[in-house]
């Protein structure tokens, strides 16, 4: 009778343990519990590819012309002055009209004439400047004072200068103070004696 109560408690004890501790038949099935991290790990952001179309660089395209400035060479218009030479120098052999001078004689004569065809022989002188056979020459002449050759005739007589010359001897028409009253003109003369006189006449034009 004793053991017997003493095993009923004994089993009592152990029931009661198992009951406590959730042993045998009383343990119960955990479900497992899905906690939230506290601090939870940052999401990468998903990256989606894009397709990038690389694109040549273009080359600006150049429409300037270059312009070439033309340089511009001002030529001053020559000054027409009141007198030129009326036609050309004429040549002949002085005898015709200064028989009296020989062959050795260089002579160059002429007139002067205005607007209006008439003589001119007042304000004005011939002037015969240049070089010949090395020697300068450096004359005036009035007009009208040489009727041989008109009523405004004039005369340069020089001995001992029949040469050819081309590029040294020039004739000009000149005012009472040297002022020019026609461009310089340039003479050509021969060592011919059928050529030692020449004929050079002036003619206004303003």
């Amino acid at each position: 009778m004793g053991f017997v109560f003493l095993l009923g408690i004994i089993a009592g004890l152990v029931w009661l343990g198992m009951l406590i501790f959730r042993l045998g038949p009383y343990r119960s099935e955990e479900v497992p519990v899905m906690t939230t991290p506290t601090n939870p790990l940052p999401l990468l952001p998903t990256h989606t590819p894009r397709l990038w179309m690389t694109e040549e660089p273009s080359l600006p395209t150049s429409t300037m012309t270059q312009t070439m400035t033309p340089t511009i060479t001002v030529t001053p218009t020559p000054e027409i002055l009141p007198f030129i030479l009326f036609g050309k120098p004429e040549t002949m052999s002085s005898a015709l009209i200064r028989p009296q001078l020989d062959c050795d004689w260089l002579v160059i004569a002429g007139q002067v004439w205005d607007l209006q065809g008439e003589a001119v022989t007042n304000s004005v002188s011939v002037h015969l400047f240049g070089e010949l056979n090395d020697f300068a020459v450096d004359e005036f002449r009035l007009p009208g004072t040489e009727k041989a050759y008109g009523e405004s005739g004039y005369e340069f007589a020089l001995e001992g200068f029949v040469v050819d010359s081309e590029d040294s001897l020039y004739i000009q028409l000149v005012d009472s103070n040297n002022i020019p009253l026609s461009n310089p003109y340039l003479l050509q003369t021969f060592d011919d004696c059928q050529m030692n006189l020449i004929l050079v006449n002036f003619k206004q034009v303003r």
